[in-house]
């Protein structure tokens, strides 16, 4: 394939010129950040930009991660920077040696997709644990236009054409990495999630199992939304309603206010991550939010793009414009859903979901149209609750593993919690739709 890389250096802007710009941001700094941000990692860490297409902004920025070197849940004697291993420039190749195949490797590939306004660091919290089974293949990817990724003109009209442009390029990305002949897990957060189980439909021989978490899109708008976001058309809350519906429809981003603030956006970013994430369990540490909120900036202050998607997806108040609530009828593959308790996406809706789907059709794997709840987490349960979640992950992919691995795995994530106390338990929706507790406290319901 063409290995040209794309027109982005990763050396840092000299001093006038980061004196004189408006967005204090660029390609060298968003690299990094990111490499502060998986600096903190124990598990080793290879990056990647995986050639997608012709163009030289077609590459899909990738972390592939490997166990740890120290056990989990025990300080690594490495220095940081050697956790991460990149190429001093994001020369964009083709990357066969990332999927299984040349160590005789029978791990299960597992590509953890971000969702709207994140990416591939994201997922920081639960990947050393998740590497640590080593029965994962573990990958996470940004996906087209978005994070680290290239970022080529956007220039879909149509919900079909939108898609198009995130799924063809994960297809590419999936044969450039050694796993054309492989089924892989597509494990989808929020806009993430809808986006994967699109792939999901449009490739089925491609996926073994797909798990959406918190996804974006599932239930039907009801008629009388718009009425009750609107309340008196002339009040200031119906003006600010209007406003809300025009910037959406316009392609208003949070993204574009961000760059528009300019010096003021780094500023506005880390009050976002100090706000957003000390709300559930034990909230970020201080080490965590330093680097994370660096990292959020510099992964969305970039060139718009793949931004520009949402409303080409969803209408205003997030409602998909084909809910998965009916596209996931035609879904070939098991699917699970992972939410959070207090996620303002319901996962009643899910539920429910799955309650209809498995009166319609037979399970195909034991956690086929199952919905795993959280305690104590929101959308982003990955974060809220990482042990919880990874549980939940590993747990929910069994049915892919040998018994001899499902005990492997559950012995390295029991060490990634030692020493800080019982993680929340999860409520399982299972086939007879009745709640199983699984974990400690009170059984809980969806509100």
């Amino acid at each position: 394939m063409n290995r040209d890389p794309p027109p982005n250096s990763t050396v840092e802007p000299p001093w006038w010129v980061r004196m004189s710009r408006w967005r204090p941001t660029s390609q060298g700094e968003a690299v990094a950040a990111e490499k502060g941000l998986l600096g903190i990692l124990r598990s080793q860490v290879a990056v990647h930009d995986v050639k997608v297409g012709p163009g030289p902004q077609d590459y899909l920025h990738t972390h592939t991660y490997q166990p740890p070197h120290s056990a989990p849940g025990t300080p690594s004697s490495r220095p940081a920077s050697a956790a991460v291993t990149t190429p001093p420039a994001p020369a964009v190749m083709d990357a066969a040696g990332l999927g299984p195949g040349s160590s005789g490797s029978s791990e299960l590939p597992v590509v953890l997709l971000p969702g709207y306004g994140a990416a591939s660091g994201f997922w920081f919290r639960v990947v050393d644990a998740l590497a640590s089974t080593k029965v994962l293949r573990v990958h996470a990817v940004d996906w087209l236009g978005t994070g680290l990724s290239g970022r080529p003109p956007f220039t879909a009209k149509t919900q079909k054409e939108t898609e198009s442009f995130f799924l063809d390029s994960l297809s590419a990305w999936k044969d450039n990495v050694g796993l054309a002949g492989s089924k892989v897990v597509l494990v989808g957060h929020s806009l993430g999630g809808y986006l994967a189980a699109a792939y999901a439909l449009r490739h089925p021989e491609h996926v073994a199992h797909l798990v959406l978490v918190c996804p974006a899109g599932v239930p039907k708008a009801p008629e009388d939304w718009q009425r009750k976001f609107l309340g008196a058309a002339n009040g200031v809350r119906g003006r600010v309603f209007k406003a809300a519906m025009w910037a959406w429809e316009k392609g208003v981003t949070p993204h574009s206010l961000i760059r528009a603030l300019g010096p003021w956006g780094p500023n506005l970013c880390e009050k976002y991550v100090v706000g957003r994430f000390s709300h559930h369990g034990n909230g970020l540490a201080q080490s965590e939010a330093d680097v994370f909120k660096t990292y959020f900036y510099h992964s969305i202050a970039g060139r718009g793009s793949g931004e520009h998607a949402l409303r080409h997806l969803l209408a205003p108040g997030a409602w998909a414009h084909e809910p998965l609530s009916q596209r996931l009828r035609e879904l070939k593959v098991p699917v699970t859903f992972i939410y959070g308790a207090e996620d303002w996406m319901r996962p009643a809706h899910a539920v429910e979901l799955c309650k209809e789907l498995r009166a319609e059709r037979a399970q195909k794997v034991p956690t086929d149209l199952h919905c795993e709840i959280i305690r104590d987490a929101g959308h982003f349960v990955f974060l809220d609750q990482p042990e919880a979640f990874s549980r939940a992950l590993v747990d929910a992919l069994a049915p892919h593993l040998s018994h001899k691995e499902v005990a492997a795995a559950a012995a390295a994530l029991s060490h990634t919690v030692q020493g800080r106390g019982d993680a929340p338990g999860t409520t399982s929706w299972g086939p007879e739709g009745g709640s199983i507790n699984t974990g400690r406290g009170d059984d809980g319901g969806v509100g």
